[in-house]
C-alpha cells in the first residue's frame, strides 16, 4: 500500500512540474524493503 501511494505522489509531482523523474534502482530496492518492513511491523 505504501509503495502504491509513493508512486502516485511521484507521478503527481511529475505532472505538476512537467518533468520526468528518474529513480535509480539502487534507491528503489531499499525503499521497497523499508515499506514491507514497516507494513510487517504494523500488522504484528
Amino acid at each position: 500500500m505504501y509503495i502504491i501511494i509513493g508512486i502516485a505522489v511521484l507521478f503527481f509531482l511529475a505532472m505538476l512540474t512537467q518533468s520526468h523523474i528518474n529513480i535509480p534502482i539502487f534507491l528503489v530496492i531499499p525503499l521497497v524493503i523499508l515499506a514491507f518492513w514497516v507494513a510487517n511491523r504494523k500488522s504484528n
